[in-house]
């Protein structure tokens, strides 16, 4: 799959032909080195790799997922999900990509406190963008339980202040990673399906 120009947040599904279902774009954001890359590669290829690779620019990746709606109606969504380069080289570059994302997932490293102190900066750089696609907070690393340095309230506190979902995951054992996602796509399938609803 590739990207086109003018893609936006959801597009139909007569642009692959395989494919019956609402496509979404999604965002990974936060600092370098915080787990992005392995936590995609948790949930798109239920692997993960000891050895630290800086995301050079952007990569991204599909999943499909079946998504219970308000209805109760079981339906298929695609997930194209973007990992963003953390480093401020790349400043520009996230703000093109951002561009008509459907949500973002926010990532932080619970063993690197600066890397939470960050979390303000991202969330507000993708609602400069995107100001009212909804965001999930993601804190990483918690199989590194003696090396932890934020705790779990900090990280309830920004789920108040974002108005979003909080998850603690590891991308190394796969905790919570699948229920990140899936979150993500039930939240953007009920934004759509809300947005499309007949008035009355």
């Amino acid at each position: 799959m590739t990207e086109k120009a003018g893609w936006t947040g959801r597009e139909s599904a007569t642009d692959d032909s395989s494919f019956e279902g609402h496509k979404f774009r999604i965002v990974l954001l936060g600092e370098a080195s915080v787990g992005k890359s392995s936590l995609l590669r948790r949930f798109t290829e239920n692997n993960f790799d000891d050895e630290y690779k800086q995301t050079i620019g952007s990569t991204f990746a599909t999943k499909d997922v079946k998504v219970i709606d308000n209805s109760g109606v079981s339906r298929p969504v695609r997930l194209v999900i973007w990992d963003m380069g953390g480093q401020s080289t790349y400043r520009e570059l996230r703000r093109q990509f951002m561009k008509g994302s459907a949500g973002a997932v926010i990532v932080y490293d619970v063993t690197r406190p600066e890397t939470f102190m960050a979390m303000n900066t991202w969330f507000e750089s993708f609602r400069e963008v995107c100001s009212d696609a909804p965001v999930v907070i993601c804190a990483n690393k918690i199989d590194l339980e003696s090396k932890r340095m934020v705790p779990p309230q900090p990280g309830l506190m920004l789920k108040n202040w974002f108005q979003s979902d909080y998850f603690e995951t590891s991308a190394k054992v796969g905790t919570a990673v699948s229920d990140v996602f899936t979150r993500m796509a039930q939240i953007v399938l009920a934004k759509v399906i809300s947005e499309h609803s007949p008035r009355i």
